[in-house]
């Protein structure tokens, strides 16, 4: 039971099995929970949010590892999910912010620069969440000097 909790929860309901390209298709989601989350409450509940849903994503990516007997399984793609949140954290949420946080976020994501690569390797779900986080993180600092720029 806690085995299928872990993948459901991981795979981000089964999105982590699209063929090809499945970092993507979890960062699609993660666009409509940003959406969702904007009617639901303000910044402190969405950094909340954010922040819960990294903890227990190291936890679920972790046990995701002995599950599908690989680091960092392609399948397991929550760790976009919380990547993509942490990337629109206190962006202004609209159309253009959104379009170019997702290419921002999947551009650190993939091109893995400066000291994501290193995250990486942390142990476990660690290392499979953490570099994603770093990833957002260094698209919200892109994202935010485009907003201070354009504003």
């Amino acid at each position: 039971m806690l085995n299928r909790i872990c993948v459901v929860f991981s795979t981000f309901f089964g999105v982590g099995y699209v063929p090809g390209a499945p970092g993507t298709a979890g960062t699609l989601a993660a666009v409509g929970v940003v959406y969702l989350l904007s009617l639901v409450g303000g910044p402190v509940f969405y950094s909340a949010f954010t922040l819960g849903l990294i903890i227990l994503s190291f936890i679920a990516a972790g046990h995701c590892v002995s599950i599908f007997k690989r680091e960092d399984p392609p399948e397991v793609v929550i760790d976009e999910v919380c990547g993509f949140l942490v990337c629109m954290l206190f962006v202004p949420l609209n159309p253009v912010n959104l379009a170019l946080g997702f290419f921002l976020f999947r551009f650190f994501d993939i091109a893995k620069p400066f000291s994501i690569r290193k995250v990486e390797g942390l142990p476990g779900g660690y290392g499979i969440v953490m570099d994603d986080v770093l990833a957002g993180v260094y698209g919200n600092l892109c994202l935010q000097a485009f907003v201070f720029l354009s504003g």
